[in-house]
């Protein structure tokens, strides 16, 4: 009997070190998981800093086109501008005669 309680105990002492070896470990990992957790927060935020930027450069670029035309409207513009100055001139010279 006394056999028996003590393999029952040892048989206990034995899994609850092995419990405990798997609480560290198990805890162990988790740690390492907090910190990759941190890590991945702070890479998103900074991502999400990044699309911000980004998305404000767009919207200037956007507002830039609109303010500034390109090289061929300006062209265009001057052509318009020149073809109307030229036909104030033609009626102007024909008011006069």
């Amino acid at each position: 009997m006394a056999n028996e309680l003590q393999q029952t105990l040892a048989r206990i002492i034995n899994k609850s070190n092995i419990l405990v070896e798997k609480y560290h470990a198990l805890e162990s990992a988790n740690a390492e998981l907090a910190s990759e957790k941190e890590q991945l927060v702070e890479e998103i935020e900074k991502m999400k800093r990044a699309n911000e930027l980004l998305h404000q450069e767009n919207e200037f670029l956007k507002l830039a086109r609109l303010v500034a035309p390109d090289l061929r409207d300006v062209e265009k513009a001057r052509t318009t501008i020149s073809t109307l100055v030229r036909d104030i001139d033609k009626c102007i010279a024909q008011l006069n005669e």
